[in-house]
């Protein structure tokens, strides 16, 4: 792969990567119930509603659960892994889909984890009450709170970002791996 090639990879892993994001971080915005009136939740919004609205004609919001966000993380993933496959050259046939679901639900894991570590570090450091800061720990605390009864603190100490953590590595490792494996397996080899 040359140079060209290797620039335009590249530059399609970061534009999609942050699009998916945002994507996830709507659909993790909606499920833990943050306020839609704070200015970051309504630009997250406004950059993602041009493929939620349509979808959320076909996938309506279901409570807490904005699953057209994640159709379209996915969706868009889909059209990531084809563009790659174009400018590379290769052909992934049917993993597709597989590697696109493998790489959404990586991205929602690694945005699970990095939600726990900025609640924790604005935990530490946060003098004020924040908004926008807040939203981080609001959305959190859904995902702390099954571990929170789950191991009390201990002499005030919260340790339950740790069993977190540890918890999203392993779903990484026991449900984005096999997956990643499995997709690979529809994969021609190079040069067929």
């Amino acid at each position: 792969m040359g140079a060209g090639t290797q620039a335009l990879v590249f530059l399609l892993q970061v534009v999609f990567g942050l699009v998916v994001f945002l994507f996830i971080v709507r659909f993790l915005m909606r499920a833990t119930f943050v306020d839609w009136r704070l200015p970051l939740v309504h630009v997250v919004a406004r950059l993602t509603n041009w493929a939620c609205a349509p979808l959320g004609r076909i996938i309506p919001i279901r409570g807490r659960w904005d699953l057209a966000a994640l159709a379209a993380a996915f969706l868009i993933e889909m059209v990531y892994v084809l563009l790659i496959g174009t400018v590379t050259g290769r052909s992934f046939g049917v993993g597709v889909v597989f590697i696109a679901l493998a790489e959404t639900l990586n991205v929602l894991l690694d945005t699970l984890f990095w939600l726990v570590i900025i609640a924790v570090i604005l935990s530490w450091i946060q003098p004020g009450y924040n908004p926008n800061l807040a939203i981080f720990q609001q959305m959190a605390e859904p995902i702390l709170r099954p571990f929170q009864r789950l191991i009390p603190p201990l002499g005030g100490l919260d340790l339950s970002p740790i069993v977190a953590i540890v918890a999203i590595k392993l779903a990484q490792i026991l449900l984005v791996g096999p997956l990643a494996g499995f997709a690979q397996g529809f994969v021609p080899p190079m040069g067929m």
